[in-house]
Parts: structure tokens; C-alpha cells; sequence
């Protein structure tokens, strides 16, 4: 099997891959839009963005599309399904960082941080009585998926009260509790943080409306690692201004990257980062595991790991 590579791969990575499966041809490009040769690829393993409609019509011999991202929205769906291209990821990967990035907008709030790091600036020694714990507050984590489910064992860590919310209102640990998505605002008043991980569907576009964050604690904190497009930016702005809760993390806005003149850089209840909470130095390796096994498996003729339902959108 021909095997092209949109992105850079470390030669260990490289030379474990052809020890293991020598039998392939692989080749490293980094620009897909010029490359010659593309009617005789059988299988592109990319980050999605470079995947379009025009690559895949002249994909003659494509029959395998793995993604080293979680996520899809950007590939080109309905000519994916025309062509009946098996597209797999590498969903599962991003737990461990997103968790700790997290975790460290939670402590780093109930710590209050950002707030020392003022006051060292104006070499001010004056003390905060309103630090708190994160130990028996409650977090609300929306998407249970493995980031979910790793941030809710993490917060079981620091004693914290877990509640998931996902399609199906069915509960596993580490959550104490979980309801369905359609039951949502029955438990959000509950919580003292509530995380998105939600992924980008048709379903999911714009789902939380001011009367979500209205039915949210005054002291509660939002954050979203998950995409950006599940709030929109009318309703950032009008609970950022109108201080319906009292901090918005955004690790993922609306529009990426967030315009230099976008209002809710200004706000003092709004920590904007830019779309790195999934970032590590072991991604490569991670998508790696789950690429190689895949290769095994596809060679048996075997399910392969986290295969996409296109229709479904993950």
C-alpha cells in the first residue's frame, strides 16, 4: 500500500513504522495542494485541513483517510462517503493534556493566580482573602467521551462532586451522576464549573443560549476546550458584559484565531487561549499508537480503531 504523509514525522517514528511494516511504501510531504502523484496514493494519513473535495476526486486508488486530529468538520464529507473512503482519528489522544489544561484554569482560578501575578508586577505583598479550594465544589463536565471521563478523574482527585452530561443520561465512573443532554439546565445550577467537550455537529452549533448561563450559580465558571462554535459570539459577549457568571475560559471561540479588535479580549471575566489546550510533546506518539495498530488491523481485514461515521459528524 502507498502511504502519504501531509505532516512532519520524527525519523523514530519513521523508522518504527517501517521496521514494523516494511512491506509499504510510505512517503513525507507538506504541501498536499502540489503534490504530483496523488492518483496512486491508497492511503493519506494528514490533519484534515488539507483534505478537499478536488484531492479526493483525484485519489483515484484512496481507500483510507486516517486524521491526526479528533476533529472532522473541516473534512469534506459528502465526497468522502461518495468515493466510500473508510476515515479514521485519533479520538482519545488529546485526554491527558486537556485534563490538566483544565485542571489549571480551575486552580489557577480558586488560587486566583492571575491575581499575583498583578500584584508582583507592582511589587505589591498584599494577601487575598478570597482564595479558595476546588475540594467539594461541583463540575459539570458536558461530553463524557475520554477527555470528559479524564477530567472527571481528575477532578475526583482534588475531591470534587462529578456530574456528565452526554446523549444517553448513562452514568460510569468517575462521574457520581450524569443526565442527558435534553436534561441539562436541571443540573446547572448546580455547578461550580462546567466544561464543554463538546465536538462540532449540526447538533451541537450554537447550543448553549444565554438561558443556559442564566440558569447557572453567579459564581460559576464556564470553560470550553471543546470547539468554539458550541457558543456563539453574541452570547460570550452578552455574559461577559452583562457578568451573568462570573468567568468565561475559552481555550476555543467562534472565530479562530480571535480578531485583535474582537471585544472579548477586553473583558476582565474572559481568559482567551488560543486553541492549545490539546498540545504536547508526545502527540505524534500518541496518534502513532493508534495509527499502527490500525495498520495491523486494516492488514487483517479487522475493525479499525475510531472509525467516523460521517453522517453522524464523529
Amino acid at each position: 500500500m502507498k502511504i502519504l504523509f501531509t505532516m512532519p514525522i520524527p525519523d523514530d517514528l519513521k523508522a518504527r513504522q517501517q521496521e514494523q511494516f516494511p512491506d509499504h511504501i510510505y512517503e513525507y510531504i507538506e504541501n498536499l495542494a502540489s503534490y504530483q502523484s496523488i492518483d496512486k496514493v491508497e492511503c493519506i494519513v494528514s490533519y484534515g485541513s488539507d483534505i478537499t473535495d478536488s484531492i479526493i476526486e483525484e485519489a483515484k486508488r484512496l481507500r483510507w483517510l486516517m486524521v491526526f486530529s479528533a476533529g472532522i468538520e473541516e473534512l469534506p464529507h459528502a465526497k468522502l462517503q461518495e468515493k466510500s473512503i473508510l476515515v479514521t482519528n485519533v479520538r482519545g489522544i488529546h485526554a491527558i493534556p486537556m485534563a490538566e489544561f483544565t485542571m489549571g484554569f480551575m486552580l489557577s482560578h480558586v488560587k486566583r493566580l492571575p491575581n499575583f501575578a498583578s500584584k508582583q508586577a507592582k511589587n505589591d505583598w498584599e494577601r487575598d482573602p478570597q482564595i479558595g479550594e476546588l475540594a467539594e465544589k461541583t463540575i459539570i463536565v458536558v461530553g463524557t467521551g475520554a477527555i470528559g471521563s479524564q477530567i472527571a478523574q481528575f477532578a475526583k482527585a482534588f475531591q470534587l462532586k462529578t456530574i456528565g452530561i452526554n446523549t444517553s443520561g448513562e452514568n460510569f465512573a468517575p462521574f457520581d451522576r450524569a443526565v442527558s443532554i435534553e436534561e441539562i439546565q436541571t443540573v446547572l445550577p448546580e455547578g461550580d464549573f462546567i466544561v464543554s467537550v463538546l465536538p462540532e455537529t449540526s447538533a451541537t452549533k450554537s447550543f448553549y443560549k444565554k438561558a443556559h448561563f442564566e440558569g447557572m450559580k453567579k459564581s460559576a465558571v464556564f470553560i470550553n476546550i471543546g470547539r468554539g462554535s458550541a457558543v456563539s459570539e453574541e452570547v460570550l459577549v452578552d455574559v461577559a458584559s452583562n457578568q451573568t457568571i462570573a468567568h468565561l475560559y475559552l481555550d476555543v471561540t467562534p472565530i479562530e484565531p480571535l480578531p485583535k479588535n474582537h471585544p472579548l479580549w477586553n473583558f476582565t471575566n474572559v481568559t482567551v487561549t488560543p486553541h492549545v489546550s490539546a498540545h504536547s510533546p508526545k502527540y505524534l506518539y500518541r496518534s502513532f499508537d493508534i495509527w499502527l495498530e490500525n495498520v495491523s488491523r486494516f492488514q487483517k481485514e479487522e475493525p479499525l480503531l475510531n472509525t467516523i461515521n460521517l453522517n453522524r459528524g464523529y
